[in-house]
């Protein structure tokens, strides 16, 4: 998978269950939201589940660049919303 550019852990590590880095998103417009922690069951996986892009645990938070974090402003995928 890679290291993650915020933590720079191993984003396959099975023992790594949140990025501590990403708690906020910050936006260009100065507005830093809370980040949305993994829930799997927002894609229709069971609770137990790790995030199948970054490997995160239920309730943890995303690492950078990940396809699967939600944006806390309006909902869609972060990393292609028009949030930014």
């Amino acid at each position: 998978m890679g290291i993650c550019d915020v933590c720079k852990k191993e984003m396959s590590d099975a023992e790594v269950a949140t990025c501590p880095g990403r708690a906020f998103v910050a936006y260009p417009d100065g507005t830093t939201l809370a980040a949305v922690p993994y829930d799997p069951g927002r894609l229709h996986f069971p609770k137990w589940f790790r995030c199948p892009d970054c490997n995160i645990a239920p309730g943890g938070f995303h690492h950078e660049g990940c396809d699967q974090e939600v944006c806390p402003r309006c909902g869609g995928q972060l990393v292609s919303c028009d949030c930014f």
